[in-house]
């Protein structure tokens, strides 16, 4: 159920509309959710007709649209958000500590959403139904959390005995042409070797319904107690993991023209081997996955580097990073050096003490952290972060920009972290 809260005054039914208004169907078929809403919203000048229900009337209101019909509802979604009804051994969200903002408890695996903003999805809470009205809507492309193709093994690893549908619901998708974007989290000494071996074999037979998957490693934080007891990527482990993926990815190329599975930028962390290069990863599709975004980031940072001209005035930089990516933003940093000829600058490393020495990522850092490990520390006038670190202004442990600006004394200045450009314009911006 869809109640109508506003009525935008550059909408086609301004005036016709009122809030409080319940919206019942457009062009007589029943509106359910948000996707059906987006599928009924036409693409060129329509005459549309919305059926609602108004203190107890039922009434037809018409107009002629095109596009965003500028009406505002009291649910996003249009209905209520399904949560996940897995167990995860490596769920992220079940290492977090007691006493951080309710939202960041929330696990979410609704295909609506997935849709909407990319999320990945088990397919666990998917009913039949459901994967009809998937085909009959030609939502594409889907994100899908597959972890393993071995339905055991799956349902041990999400504990849900639906986990083990997984291998029929992939195949009903791909007969009917939905586009699918796949995810392992490879858990060392389970999903790993033979297992992963076999999924990959099995996605490969799936092409080009599933048009990428993206390996990645589990992330595991230092709350594990009553967890089942996973370790953490080493090199050794990580590289057999690497060669496997790597493997498999050049019989793709060879044979699909392809490539199709794609190591997370952490493994090649891990492995302490280097990045490949841009041409590597193709279309991109697993970015967002954190496959790529290094050779993506150090492509665009030469792009937009040889269109900067040589400026010789002194300036001071200090940037924010993680762990994983210290080594790369001081390359990056040396290579600005080589346009702002007179820049002072420090690349400064945060230890990730909140979640622990197994969490290296910088968008995982907290302010808590910054602020114990960079203060008395002489930074300048301004601090560089990525947004990655920022939800909202916030960070994960609730504390503001503002906190650390008057912690430190420093401005705090938030790049785009997946714009080069923003780095340096960031940079521009810090004279002494």
């Amino acid at each position: 159920m869809a109640i109508v809260t506003d009525v935008s005054d550059s909408s086609p039914f301004y005036g016709l509309l009122e809030r409080g208004d319940e919206l019942l169907c457009i062009n007589g078929e029943p509106i359910s959710d948000l996707l059906d809403y987006m599928y009924m919203t036409p693409d060129e000048p329509t005459e549309t007709t919305f059926t609602v229900m108004r203190r107890g009337q039922r009434m037809d209101v018409s107009a002629e649209c095109d596009g965003d019909f500028g009406i505002e509802y009291d649910r996003f979604l249009m209905d209520r958000e399904r949560s996940c009804s897995n167990n995860c051994i490596f769920c992220f969200i079940s290492q977090l500590p007691k006493g951080m903002r309710h939202t960041l408890y929330y696990k979410d695996d609704d295909f609506r959403l997935g849709l909407i903003y990319g999320n990945y999805i088990t397919l666990t809470n998917v009913s039949d139904a459901d994967l009809e009205r998937i085909i009959r809507l030609k939502i594409s492309p889907l994100n899908i959390s597959v972890h393993t193709t071995d339905p055991q093994l799956r349902v041990f690893m999400l504990k849900n005995p639906r986990a083990a549908l997984i291998n029929e619901q992939l195949a009903r998708l791909c007969a009917a042409g939905i586009n699918m974007r796949c995810q392992i989290v490879l858990c060392r000494g389970v999903n790993d070797g033979a297992a992963l071996e076999r999924t990959l074999e099995d996605l490969q037979k799936l092409y080009p319904a599933v048009s990428s998957v993206s390996i990645v490693p589990v992330g595991l934080t230092r709350f594990r107690d009553g967890l089942y007891p996973l370790q953490p990527f080493d090199k050794e482990s990580a590289c057999a993991a690497l060669d496997t993926v790597l493997r498999y990815g050049d019989a793709c190329v060879k044979n699909l023209g392809t490539r199709l599975f794609y190591p997370a930028d952490e493994f090649y962390i891990k492995a302490e081997r280097d990045y490949p290069p841009y041409e590597f990863y193709e279309e991109f599709e697993q970015y967002e996955n954190g496959v790529g975004m290094v050779s993506s980031y150090r492509h665009d940072l030469d792009l937009a580097l040889s269109m900067v001209r040589p400026d010789p005035r002194p300036r001071r930089v200090c940037v924010v990073t993680g762990q994983a990516a210290a080594p790369f933003m001081r390359e990056c940093m040396q290579k600005l050096r080589r346009r702002f000829t007179s820049m002072e600058y420090e690349v400064c490393e945060i230890k990730n003490d909140f979640f622990g020495p197994n969490i290296t990522v910088t968008g995982l850092l907290t302010g808590h952290d910054l602020i114990n490990q960079l203060s008395g520390r002489e930074l300048g006038k301004s601090i560089l972060m990525p947004s990655a670190m920022l939800r909202d202004d916030m960070f994960l442990d609730d504390v503001r920009v503002q906190d650390v600006q008057e912690a430190l004394g420093v401005r705090c200045i938030a790049t785009d972290s997946n714009s080069a450009e923003s780095l340096i314009l960031a940079a521009e911006e810090c004279l002494i």
